[in-house]
């Protein structure tokens, strides 16, 4: 299949007529992908790999992320995020192909009543990347600690209760999806992308593989606030074991925040059942 058919045809199947893609910001993209997770997910390292592909030229991360930490957004918060995406070609100096594909990255509670516009938007299947409740939710703790902050944070901030309202969403829609254990990718991308690629209806690259480092591209729209997150994935060449990750979470420790105990036994249990689902990529 060929990197311009792959677009259309996955387009095709990815949904019935009753839920084709709504006109709005991103439809002037083809194709759209969007990346949806709970924080601390490796949702941006697979995005920025994703990104690399030759389908796409532009990437929008967290269009939510404003609205949501300070209020409100205007009232078309997309569109208005749509004016920050950036732009492979400038960014990398990378002039190949001519795509006008476009990767879409947000956290599933930032992007909380705006979730189904998002998917609606999309017209490759919509991907969700996972990782051990446990340990994104002390990933999390350590970067607020780390920029200052508080280390304890709401529990709707996990955003495991958006993850299991999209997933619902896509399933009762009929929606194709991906989910994406991100511990397994991130130590066997050599093996696991090529069947992401298959699964999306794109084609694989050894660009997907690994990729240049960007300086000086700013990532969402909160400015400095959340730069220090980011730092890592920007200076990446490709894919890294995740910090931490042991084969199933063991010896992660509690949460700093006991509060928050009760609700990662719910949030793991939601977990091994997306990674049981059928749409779960595995080798």
């Amino acid at each position: 299949m060929s990197a311009t058919s792959a677009s259309g045809s996955a387009g095709a199947r990815r949904r019935g007529a009753a839920n084709a893609p709504a006109a709005g910001p991103l439809s002037r993209f083809d194709p759209v992908l969007l990346v949806l997770s709970p924080p601390r997910c490796a949702s941006t390292v697979l995005a920025r790999a994703l990104w690399n592909h030759t389908l796409f030229r532009w990437y929008l991360h967290e269009p939510y992320d404003r609205g949501y930490h300070h209020g409100a957004d205007g009232p078309d918060p997309l569109r208005a995020a749509l004016a920050g995406r950036l732009d492979r070609q400038r960014l990398a100096h990378d002039v190949s192909g001519h795509a006008n594909g476009l990767v879409v990255k947000e956290m599933t509670f930032q992007a909380g009543a705006h979730l189904e516009q998002l998917v609606s938007a999309a017209t490759l299947p919509v991907v969700f990347t996972l990782r051990e409740p446990r340990l994104a939710v002390r990933s999390r703790m350590r970067q607020r600690a780390r920029g200052g902050a508080a280390p304890g944070f709401p529990a709707r901030e996990a955003g495991w209760d958006d993850l299991r309202r999209a997933w619902r969403h896509v399933r009762a829609a009929g929606i194709d999806h991906v989910i994406v254990d991100m511990t397994r990718l991130s130590r066997d991308p050599a093996s696991l992308v090529p069947l992401l690629c298959a699964r999306l209806g794109i084609d694989f690259s050894e660009r997907l593989l690994s990729w240049p480092a960007i300086t000086g591209a700013p990532l969402g729209r909160l400015g400095d606030e959340q730069a220090h997150w980011y730092e890592r994935v920007l200076a990446s060449r490709g894919f890294e074991p995740l910090g931490g990750d042991g084969a199933s979470g063991a010896g992660a420790g509690p949460p700093a925040d006991p509060d928050l105990e009760d609700r990662l036994r719910e949030w793991t249990a939601l977990h091994h059942e997306m990674l049981a689902a059928p749409e779960a990529l595995v080798r």
